[in-house]
């Protein structure tokens, strides 16, 4: 995993809340950037200043210009910040992002002393693929498929497609909460990446399904490799809820690259579903 300290900026805008908003919009205007950090004496972030913050302003009664009164404004004078540690890795703070909608990061030390900012515009430019990665479990997204569907079609091997769900997976969140169910479907997906050749693709399809992409994978192989999948997701547990027993419906189909991507998909989705309440990969 690729620590926040490789990709952050490292050269970032600071000010006080004593400072003014005239400092904040002067300071915006002449850097050309696109967040300003508010730190206490000590360089430890209180608050951000985001560009998406200004058109806000527009529609507040402004009286004061300190940036301690426009951030009470903005009811951000005491709303926590959200931050990421520099040793963290850049798979957690695209979570962040995505949980809560922010397009900038703090980036701290050990001691919570601010020593970058991590943006989407800096990951983006480091990393266009990111935005087909699933911010919760680290593996691709739906919107991954169409960005290989061309490259599958023009391939000359045959490939197995599989469709694995959960079981009873709202059942999951209903008694443990989606804290929980999202924890489960981070190793779920972790299981899947790990038990699967490095080459081949891991992709969260929907809400508790993931899709495999078996690159050099025989019709005759599907069977062994559901089988061994499913095994292993059934040794799945949670530490903390021994009690919960997660298993999987697993179906599958052999894609040739002259047929349609999305139509094999379906044949698994299908042979997935019939196989809900047994043990059989279906294929």
């Amino acid at each position: 995993m690729i620590p926040v300290k490789e990709v952050m900026t490292k050269d970032i805008s600071t000010l006080s809340e004593k400072n003014s908003l005239a400092d904040l919009i002067e300071l915006m205007s002449q850097r050309g950037i696109g967040s300003v950090i508010i730190t206490d004496k000590n360089e430890k972030a209180l608050q951000i200043f985001t560009l998406r913050d200004i058109p806000k302003l527009f529609s507040l009664n402004i009286t004061e210009s300190k940036l301690s009164y426009v951030l009470e404004k903005l009811n951000k004078k005491n709303a926590p910040l959200i931050t990421i540690k520099k040793s963290q890795n850049l798979i957690t703070a695209i979570a962040l992002m995505h949980q809560y909608n922010i397009s900038h990061l703090p980036v701290i030390d050990k001691n919570e002393k601010v020593v970058g900012i991590l943006s989407m515009r800096d990951l983006l430019r480091h990393f266009p693929g990111i935005v087909f990665i699933n911010p919760l479990t680290g593996v691709n997204n739906r919107a991954y498929l169409d960005l290989i569907k061309i490259k599958l079609e023009k391939s000359k091997v045959n490939l197995c497609i599989m469709m694995i769900d959960i079981d009873n997976f709202k059942n999951i969140n209903d008694a443990y909460g989606h804290l929980v169910g999202d924890m489960v479907l981070k190793k779920l997906a972790r299981i899947l990446k790990n038990n699967i050749k490095g080459y081949d693709e891991v992709i969260r399809y929907g809400g508790e399904e993931f899709l495999l992409i078996l690159y050099r994978c025989k019709k005759e192989n599907i069977y062994s490799i559901g089988e061994r999948l499913r095994k292993q997701v059934k040794k799945l547990k949670i530490p903390e809820y021994q009690d919960i027993a997660i298993t999987v419906s697993i179906g599958a189909s052999l894609y040739n690259p002259e047929d349609d991507l999305f139509k094999a998909i379906e044949i698994s989705d299908q042979a997935m579903y019939m196989a809900k309440g047994s043990v059989n990969i279906l294929v």
